[in-house]
């Protein structure tokens, strides 16, 4: 008996030693949340589209989050005759905790389909631009609401990421250039950054801005997804330097990588900044590999 309960004892010790499972992400859920987006139409700063969606952002978080934070604050358009009102939605998990890291995405939406053949002053559905980084958050923050990592986390949407003209990068990534001016505390200490990650033909290359900023981090990720079978996606190899988010959070004092697909759908056609950024162009799978490589690489942070 004494025998029988001292192995008991020792399989219930082990089982404390073992790490927490990594939980699981649904990527067909995820697409949900991709279309409930793209159902409001465009989300370009300005629109009944982009209100909704800061509607729509801030009551999601407020099931989940142990805080939400809302950043209002003005824009500059350079599309239009009047600066226009950006919010920052920022959902936050054991706020207190200063060991904290942050993901992020952008929600707004171009107001120009500037690389479209047609149309070209009218702006995007943006199923890829926006919606699908936005999509992989949602049910990201819906998970930890359920189960909690061992740091705190951040998970930002940014607003007015894509208002800029070519050409004019200070026009862009406004959200998180207000924020790395206004953090919230205490400040996360590295983050990721996804965006256009909903490509039906996703590849995802080592971002040049991400390599001088936070090279340890990309390696970091990029190991997850090889660990997480996704090497066929998270190509070792160098991609193109794009302006993003991560660039003024980066500067701000949180080391961030961008995961990005910026070949949408391929090196052979573009969808990106046209009207044909539709759902149509992208696949649950493809969220499905970025929240699975985000879950395994947060769940064994310490």
């Amino acid at each position: 008996m004494k025998s029988a309960l001292k192995c008991l004892m020792g399989l219930l010790f082990s089982c404390l030693l073992l790490p927490a499972a990594t939980p699981s992400f649904d990527g067909n859920l995820a697409f949900t949340y991709l279309t409930i987006q793209t159902d409001m139409g465009p989300r370009n700063p300005g629109s009944r589209g982009h209100a909704t969606c800061i509607q729509w952002l801030s009551e999601t978080g407020e099931k989940w989050a142990d805080t939400v934070v809302t950043q209002e604050f003005t824009g500059y358009n350079p599309y239009g005759p009047n600066d226009v009102s950006l919010t920052n939605v920022i959902y936050r998990f054991q706020p207190k905790n200063p060991d904290r890291v942050m993901l992020s995405a952008h929600f707004d939406t171009r107001p120009v389909a500037d690389l479209d053949r047609f149309r070209r002053s009218e702006p995007i559905p943006g199923a890829n631009d926006g919606a699908s980084g936005v999509a992989v958050l949602i049910h990201l923050a819906q998970i930890l609401a359920q189960f909690p990592p061992a740091v705190g986390v951040d998970i930002a949407f940014w607003d007015g990421e894509d208002m800029g003209r070519p050409d004019y990068p200070e026009e862009f990534c406004q959200g998180s250039r207000y924020y790395s001016q206004h953090p919230l505390q205490p400040v996360p200490h590295k983050g990721i950054l996804i965006d256009m990650i909903g490509d039906s033909e996703l590849q995802i290359f080592y971002e040049m801005y991400s390599l001088r900023f936070a090279p340890g981090l990309a390696k970091e990720i990029w190991n997850t997804a090889i660990k997480s079978g996704y090497a066929d996606v998270f190509i070792p190899k160098y991609g193109p330097m794009v302006y993003d988010d991560h660039v003024p959070l980066s500067e701000g004092g949180i080391p961030t990588v961008n995961i990005i697909d910026f070949q949408y759908p391929n090196a052979r056609q573009n969808y990106w900044h046209t009207h044909e950024d539709t759902p149509d162009k992208c696949a649950p799978e493809s969220l499905q590999c970025i929240g699975d490589v985000l879950l395994m690489w947060l769940y064994g942070q310490e």
